[in-house]
């Protein structure tokens, strides 16, 4: 075969196996000769490029079939090039990725290797299966190993796929005609026997317990544990030996879920009262494992064990302590049951100890583990030596305080009633401990927002810029330190020192390389939207040529359009730093969050204003917009010596006494932003009258209306039934309904025809900020957006900081789409809590819901910073119990609402001080009327209760009382009543 025929037959055969058939009877020495040409045409057609010295075939072929593949992936020419580079290549070559080879080629692939024998075939296929992704089919490793080409591979991929193979079952597609159940595959094929211990040292699929995987399966489909106890009561694995590897594989560290597997699997296998005795050590080591649910095994098992009278005590006690120190309530509760049964199963006085793990447990965290412990230790108080005393001493700041008063009784002649009323339990000043909480006023909106703290320092030199640069592209510390770089780029646009393209260039090549941002946490991750324009301008200023990335939306990609004013904002200065136009930015910080200082704004346009066009651009809108409620006085007395338009329009931003007229019409944007800087939630259409717009988008000449509301969508598979929670949220203006929606040619025209000016939202940053809230779409959380970078979700609070509804409700929506999910390095939303930590800016409802979803979900990210957040608001006062607790109401609306979350986190704000348990009970009493207690898991709500009276001694309200009254039985809830009202 020569260069040109191989370039033929990749280019033409459209049947793998026959390009196969047609490197057979090669020798070593024959491919090698073939080996360059292959792999430069596989890498032609993978980029969609012929090279200057291609043959005339191979241009015509790609100008026929425009497009790399990248976007053709599995054209047949392709596929042909990579089984080409299998037939002739070396190892380098076929490790490529451009290489790998589709599940329809495994026939072609398994003939070019078995023709060919090469001697590189082992070390490729452990290559192949260290990737997170591998094309290569079990079955063709099978075949290989069975014809002798290869031996059986020992890496943790090949367990991997072995997993997969065996328990497939035609789902996503696959059609085998008839895949039999697991067992009668391993019967068939005993050579694979062996390779079932690889699944419990390897983390496989095997053993998981998620439903999907069983999804599309036959009715004579077998799991691997079920293929497994069926083969092992057949005896045809030893049934010890299964036990034993689900043992040890409860000590690796793996995912959650394929450990759950492990143990479900060790149960099935119902160990006998010996194996159960024989297994003792094994369970008590699995005490303290961190992940809770195998602790709960070990917990089960052993308390079979002490059934069985053969518990030993002594390891038993020694490693049993762990368990109190997770936070796992259930573990805990069911560990001093253990316990409890371990001491009564003696006549004598019991183990001391045994009551010092009890007394251990008083440092969980959880109230109710707390009190039976204590009740545990009131009949053996007696019994308790000098030192567990001391211990009980040390306890009563640990435990609530609703456990504090019957732990102090255990205590001889009162020793622990001084700790009870220590100082950092009380607030300062007040005998009682109370503590009276009232949330401050936000009527006239933001105030003392500015800072000294808070002050931005300016980036002073080029040295500087570009050191803070290298470092931003691969972290952003925060939204201010972007606000420096393009603030230092615009003004330091013209210099550019003789080392500078030198020193610039690695940050270059890897930004062309695509190099940064992997981690998410660098500017180089934003690569759409305004990150997208950010890094236009960081390449336009550091390679002196304009730089216009060309933005690609698809369904699962698509902008922020609350970011459009921003990203035009920079698209502008990108053109003037190409000139190397030096300016400083009107719209650049002078403290965190985004705030500028009004007299320093002034200052800016006074030195600025010979710039006859400086009103019409958008520095100027998104300027007004950051402008700080302080000093706003002081800054229109400066402005009464601006002249001209800026002049007029800088004044009734500040307040002043000019207004639009006739002829601003067509500098209408930073009109209407003046307006919203001025007052954010006024109506303006009346000012605005003479300007003859035609405008009806939320917060441009009337205010935004966000309504929100919580339902769900119930979701089933088999008999696995669950609520996938839902946050519609919708933003409209008074009187017009879905306007921004239904603005389209129609409109224009008979704008036009009346004489009237229309608006564009693009122009408006307030109105751009409504845009795009309601999720239309169940998988829009996956979309690849703005928003799913942490430091641009933190960047949206910064467009305007003084009425943050919108970006809110942007957030809201996000984390209402991961409330069940755990944290993400993918789509994190712990950046939209940012806003919630600004003293004297209110959070309003917008903010109180995004507080309520976050204390309310799963991500420990958020959930962390939410606590945070509320123990700072209610230092700072602006957290407002009676809008939480309107927000609280209407959430649960939706049935959704996980309350052992909510009780978790308000508890650990609570214990903070009386004052911040002052608030939590307001909170709480101004909630309770409008909840129901007998529903699932509503009992944590009062458990919070009975801890903020304990702590707070706040009176309970009329309307509280009556709700607790209401409640009888033998309920947590009634209980926990009961004690409140007592």
């Amino acid at each position: 075969m020569t260069p040109e025929k191989l370039e033929e037959k990749v280019l033409t055969l459209d049947q793998s196996i026959n390009l196969a058939a047609a490197f057979a009877g090669l020798d070593e020495k024959q491919r090698a000769k073939l080996s360059s040409t292959a792999q430069k045409l596989l890498r032609q057609l993978a980029d969609g490029k012929a090279n200057a010295d291609s043959s005339d075939l191979l241009k015509r072929y790609l100008a026929q079939h425009k497009g790399g593949n990248l976007s053709h992936w599995n054209r047949q020419a392709n596929r042909n090039a990579a089984l080409a580079v299998f037939a002739v290549g070396p190892l380098s070559a076929v490790k490529k990725w451009q290489a790998r080879t589709p599940r329809e080629d495994a026939k072609a692939l398994r003939k070019i290797i078995r023709d060919r024998k090469p001697d590189w075939l082992e070390e490729w296929i452990e290559h192949e299966l260290d990737q997170d992704w591998t094309s290569l089919e079990f079955e063709t490793i099978q075949t290989w190993v069975k014809d002798g080409i290869c031996a059986k591979p020992e890496t943790d991929g090949y367990y991997r796929l072995f997993a997969h193979h065996m328990m497939r079952t035609g789902f996503y597609g696959r059609q085998e005609e008839y895949i039999p159940p697991l067992s009668e595959q391993l019967l068939k094929a005993p050579e694979l026997i062996p390779d079932i211990d690889g699944l419990f040292r390897v983390e496989t699929n095997a053993f998981n317990t998620n439903a999907w995987l069983t999804k599309g399966a036959p009715a004579h489909y077998e799991t691997w544990p079920q293929a497994l106890i069926k083969l092992s009561r057949a005896g045809h694995l030893e049934r010890a030996h299964l036990l034993r590897l689900a043992l040890d594989g409860l000590r690796l560290d793996i995912k959650q879920n394929q450990l759950s597997g492990y143990h479900k699997i060790y149960r099935a296998l119902e160990p006998t009262a010996a194996e159960l005795i024989d297994h003792q050590p094994d369970y008590i080591e699995l005490l303290c494992h961190p992940v809770s649910h195998v602790a709960k095994f070990a917990i089960d098992m052993l308390a079979k064990v002490e059934k069985a009278k053969a518990l030993q005590r002594e390891p038993f006690l020694r490693e049993v302590g762990t368990v109190f120190a997770g936070e796992a309530k259930g573990n805990a509760i069911a560990a001093l049951k253990l316990l409890q049964r371990t001491v009564a199963s003696t006549k004598k006085a019991p183990d001391p100890a045994a009551l010092a793990v009890i007394i251990e447990a008083l440092r969980h965290i959880d109230p109710e583990v707390q009190a039976n412990a204590i009740g545990m230790l009131e009949p053996h108080s007696k019994h308790l030596s000098a030192e567990q005393y001391a211990a009980l001493e040390d306890m009563v700041v640990l435990v609530s305080a609703s456990n504090r008063p019957a732990l102090e009784s255990l205590l001889p002649n009162g020793a622990g009633a001084a700790t009870s009323s220590s100082p950092s339990l009380m607030a300062p000043g007040l005998s009682d401990g109370t503590v009276d909480y009232e949330p401050l006023s936000f009527s006239d909106g933001c105030r003392g927002v500015l800072d000294e703290a808070d002050a931005i320092t300016p980036i002073a030199s080029i040295d500087e810029l570009i050191d803070t640069v290298f470092h931003a592209i691969e972290v952003v510390d925060s939204p201010d330190e972007l606000e420096r770089i393009i603030d230092a780029i615009s003004r330091l646009a013209d210099q550019r020192p003789a080392d500078f393209d030198q020193r610039v260039a690695p940050l270059l090549h890897r930004l062309n390389k695509g190099q940064v941002g992997s981690n998410g946490l660098g500017a180089g991750a934003g690569r759409i939207g305004l990150g997208l324009a950010l890094l236009d301008l960081v390449v336009t200023w550091a390679s002196g040529t304009l730089n216009r990335t060309p933005e690609q939306f698809s369904e699962f990609s698509m902008r922020q359009d609350a970011f459009v004013p921003m990203a035009a904002h920079l698209r502008e200065i990108s053109t003037r730093v190409v000139e190397r136009e030096a300016k400083p930015l009107l719209a650049a910080p002078t403290h965190r969050g985004g705030w500028i200082d009004p007299v320093v704004w002034v200052r800016r346009i006074a030195k600025m204003e010979r710039n006859s066009s400086l009103e019409r651009s958008m520095d100027v809108r998104l300027a007004m917009l950051r402008l700080a409620p302080d000093n706003r006085t002081e800054a229109l007395k400066l402005a009464s010596d601006l002249g001209g338009d800026m002049g007029r329009l800088a004044r009734f931003a500040l307040g002043g006494i000019d207004r639009p007229q006739k002829s601003d019409r067509s500098n209408y944007p930073a009109w209407i932003t003046a307006a919203r800087c001025r007052e954010p939630g006024v109506d303006w259409s009346s000012e605005f009258a003479s300007l003859a717009l035609d405008d009806a988008w939320p917060d441009s000449l009337f205010p935004a209306v966000h309504e929100w509301s919580s339902s769900h969508k119930a979701g089933q598979y088999e008999q696995m039934r669950w609520k996938h929670p839902e946050l519609k949220v919708r933003v409209r203006t008074n009187g017009h309904v879905d306007d921004q929606e239904k603005r389209g040619l129609l409109a224009t025209a008979l704008g036009k025809l009346g004489g009237r000016t229309n608006t564009h939202w693009e122009e408006l940053p307030t109105a751009a900020l409504c845009r795009r809230t309601e999720s239309k779409h169940d998988w829009l959380m996956y979309l690849n957006t703005d928003l799913n970078t942490t430091w641009l979700a933190q960047w949206l609070a910064y467009v305007w900081p003084q009425k943050l509804d919108s970006a809110h409700m942007k957030a809201a929506a996000k984390l209402a789409q991961r409330m069940d999910e755990d944290s993400s390095n993918w789509t994190p939303n712990y950046g939209f809590l940012l806003a919630l930590f600004q003293r004297g800016r209110p959070w309003g409802e917008p903010g109180h819901l995004v507080l309520a979803l976050s204390l309310v979900g799963k991500d420990a990210d958020v959930r962390g910073l939410a606590i945070d957040a509320l123990i700072e608001g209610i230092e700072n006062r602006i957290f407002d119990p009676a809008m939480f607790a309107r927000v609280m109401t209407r959430l649960c609306e939706g049935e959704w609402v996980k309350y052992n979350r909510l009780g978790e986190n308000l508890l650990q704000v609570a214990r903070v001080s009386p004052a911040h348990a002052r608030a939590i009970d307001a909170a709480l009493q101004a909630w309770l009327p409008d909840f129901d207690l007998t529903q699932r898991n509503g009992h944590h709500v009062l458990q919070v209760l009975v801890e903020t009276q304990a702590i707070s001694g706040a009176p309970i309200s009329p309307s509280t009382r009556t709700v607790l009254t209401s409640l009888t039985g033998k309920t947590k809830a009634a209980s926990l009543a009961k004690q409140v009202l007592g």
